[in-house]
């Protein structure tokens, strides 16, 4: 049956319904499937299908490839390998190739007896007939195809695929098939279509076998297993490509995406470096590149893998990538960055840093730089380093790597002191210049900060006892905003100087807090937890060493953020105690009033909460939220009347907090007042027309009042905004319950 003519048959109504029956069942044949043991159990599985008429079953196998569906897939493996219909395995092919397309793969493999797979026509043994393979090197992933031609007048082919992963799974995945020749190059068109982003080159048996071996590497040294559908061809492939005579040429290429720029050159090398992939690493190097070290391609592989597994790096971070102009101006100004000419060298300023273990084996490595700050709490080490990179066959490689950081241990004090102050005098410059061109600004801020930090470390490594210099340190850590960075000087500040102890370890307690919880991740939970008990452990040391408000109310603030309530509203009630015998300070008053309302909130005490939300408003009326939790409170306790006028002071002080318009509209409508909800999310969504929520709750709103039209409308602007967004179902189905009322 050709495919046109099954693109013409019409099934019966009662093989509509028969097809139909069997696709509802389809996950309990697939667990038949798994646990069938021979072809026998699986014909047994298939029974069903099998009963079918040639046309019903196509039908079903189209049917099951738009399920997108792991069982699916299974079956129509199943179909393929046992059915005695040539064009229902070709279609159940076709749906395996459809559900590939949307990245839906078998779980499953037929334990079919077949004949060998090496088994070949005795007139025309298989002979390579050509390989693909994504130019992708610099992504840490390649796909390998491979197709070998064979049978009488060699009109079938075979095709083989590896996704080839250089940092962990080594042979991550495999595919193979049969066919004919056209549809091996359908097969092979629909890659491309699936790699249009990345090139496919042509790829020689000799290169592919390398690729594939060093991936196999990747697998021996990680500890992974090659893709179970790759070991169980293993013999196959043995023949085929690891035992061929004939392998083709080796041109030499490296599969890199030639087009790359400097900037990407020089990131991809220290992510390769530092994520382990050590042969994209050294591909990257100039043929002449003394990093290199005269070492062979695995040699350097080795040598590296070797203090890999000594020094563990991990959590890569880049700080800044500032390309080194010619002649740089002293003073910066917007849009003033000088034309590139066209050159064969290129310099690249990189600040980075990655979390390692010290180890002797650093001291083997050439490019090793020295981190001019280590976090001893993380591991982190942060480094700059200058890259000269140079073309090479019309394509940008590294020909050397200077250790900026060690490069700045021998600059003199005075030096360091202008340097930083240029820096100073050129960021100042600049923040007055901002509106101009913000962009620019914030990439100028970006590398001046990382590169002062790293002036004020080789400053302090010369001045290690004057506190000025490692004030100035922690001031300019704290503009990038890098608590793990801030920790460094603060506990530098601890040993040092320990006459301005109390302050520093308030300091350092709130800066652990706040590292603690940007590691508060499931594979990081043991660092999270002792980051934060390190918080704590510092901020009571505080507290013995200087028994203030501001102690125990810093304290107070972690306790809250740890849920643990009542210690919270203990130190926060010392705090206000200490504060009244003391000097006043509005501010921190404020912030501890507000504390304690929150406490109360959080043990369901709303109306303790009030008077505090309150005392905050009359100290501080632009204090953050306090005019929302104030209104939520109220409302809370069924004040509406209260909490309205509430709310809509919270939205004089900040109409951007989307809470507020939900909260207003709650009243409005248990009020029964959906006009004024209507007028009011009108007027929000005139001043922020590309917020999901709001046109979300204005559909809700317009359901309420029997507009479904309007509502569906305003439902898919949310939908268009933020298609993910939890809010949206719930609004869908209103309006579906809605319109079954009507």
């Amino acid at each position: 049956m050709t495919a046109k003519k099954n693109a013409d048959v019409q099934l019966s109504p009662e093989e509509a319904d028969q097809v139909e029956s069997i696709h509802t069942n389809y996950p309990t044949i697939a667990t038949q499937l798994h646990e069938s043991q021979d072809q026998a159990q699986v014909e047994a599985a298939l029974k069903e299908i099998f009963a079918l008429s040639e046309a019903a079953q196509l039908a079903l196998i189209k049917s099951l490839a738009k399920t997108n569906r792991a069982d699916a897939a299974d079956i129509l493996v199943a179909i393929n390998a046992v059915s005695t219909h040539k064009e229902v395995r070709k279609e159940a092919r076709r749906g395996l190739l459809r559900l590939e397309g949307s990245k839906v793969t078998p779980h499953w493999t037929a334990p079919v007896v077949q004949a060998p797979a090496v088994q070949m026509s005795v007139s025309n043994p298989p002979r390579f007939w050509k390989g693909f393979a994504t130019q992708s090197r610099e992504q840490g992933e390649v796909q390998v195809t491979l197709c070998w031609e064979e049978g009488y007048e060699y009109g079938e082919a075979r095709i083989v695929s590896f996704l080839l992963d250089f940092w962990n799974d080594g042979v991550k995945d495999f595919f193979y098939e049969t066919g004919t020749k056209r549809h091996v190059d359908e097969h092979i068109k629909s890659i491309q279509k699936l790699a249009s982003e990345v090139e496919l080159v042509p790829c020689s048996l000799g290169e592919a076998k390398q690729l594939i071996e060093e991936a196999l590497e990747i697998n021996a040294w990680r500890q992974t297993q090659p893709h179970p559908d790759y070991r169980a061809q293993l013999p196959l492939l043995n023949k085929l490509i690891f035992q061929a005579p004939e392998t083709g040429t080796d041109t030499g290429q490296t599969l890199i995406t030639p087009e790359m720029e400097p900037q990407e050159v020089a990131v991809n090398f220290i992510g390769a470096w530092s994520f382990g992939d050590y042969g994209l690493a050294y591909d990257l190097l100039a043929t002449n590149s003394p990093v290199r070290d005269n070492l062979t391609r695995d040699e350097w592989i080795q040598q590296h893998r070797a203090w890999f597994d000594e020094a563990h790096p991990t959590r890569m971070e880049l700080n800044f990538v500032h390309e080194r102009e010619q002649q740089q101006n002293a003073i910066w100004l917007p849009n003033a960055a000088a034309s590139q000419r066209a050159t064969t060298t290129k310099q690249l300023e990189v600040g980075w840093s990655l979390e390692l273990v010290e180890t002797p084996l650093s001291g083997t490595i050439k490019e090793m730089p020295m981190g001019t700050a280590v976090n001893k709490e993380t591991g982190r080490h942060w480094f700059w380093n200058n890259y000269t990179l140079t073309k090479e066959n019309n394509t940008w490689r590294i020909q050397q790597i200077k250790d900026e950081g060690v490069a700045l241990q021998g600059v003199a004090v005075d030096q360091l002191q202008k340097r930083i102050k240029e820096y100073e005098d050129v960021i100042e410059q600049g923040i007055k210049q901002q509106e101009k061109d913000p962009e620019a600004f914030m990439e100028e801020m970006s590398w001046r900060l990382g590169q002062m930090l790293h002036f004020h470390d080789a400053l302090i490594a010369q001045l290690p006892l004057d506190y000025n210099a490692n004030e100035d340190a922690y001031g300019c850590s704290v503009l990038t905003g890098n608590p793990e960075r801030m920790m460094v000087y603060l506990e530098r500040l601890i040993q040092r100087f320990p006459n301005r102890k109390a302050d520093t370890l308030r300091r350092l307690g709130a800066t652990l807090a706040e590292l603690a919880f940007k590691f508060d991740r499931p594979e990081l939970k043991e660092r999270h937890q002792h980051l934060l008990q390190r918080a704590e452990e510092n901020l009571r040391e505080s507290v013995v060493v200087d028994d203030s408000a501001t102690s125990h109310s810093l304290l107070g603030e972690l306790l809250m953020s740890l849920k643990r309530n009542e210690d919270a509203r203990e130190e926060f009630r010392k705090s206000l105690e200490l504060l009244s015998k003391g000097s006043k300070d509005p501010n921190l008053e404020a912030s501890i009033e507000a504390g304690l309302g929150n406490v109360a909130m959080r043990l369901q005490q709303t109306e303790e909460a009030i008077p505090h939300y309150q005392r905050v408003a009359e100290i501080q009326p632009q204090y953050p939220g306090v005019w929302f939790s104030l209104g939520f409170a109220n409302r809370l306790l069924g004040r509406l009347d209260e909490a309205e006028p509430y709310y809509q002071r919270a939205l004089a002080e900040d109409s951007t907090d989307i809470r507020i318009y939900s909260e207003l509209t709650a009243i409005y409508i248990q009020r029964s007042d959906s006009n004024k909800a209507q007028m009011l999310l009108e007027g929000a969504l005139r001043q922020y027309p590309e917020t999901a929520y709001l046109h979300a709750l204005l559909a809700s709103v317009l359901a309420e009042k029997g507009d479904r039209r309007q509502a569906q409308r305003h439902l898919e602007e949310a939908e268009r905004i933020d298609p993910e967004s939890d809010f949206i179902p719930a609004v869908r189905q209103q309006i579906a319950n809605t319109r079954k009322r009507v």
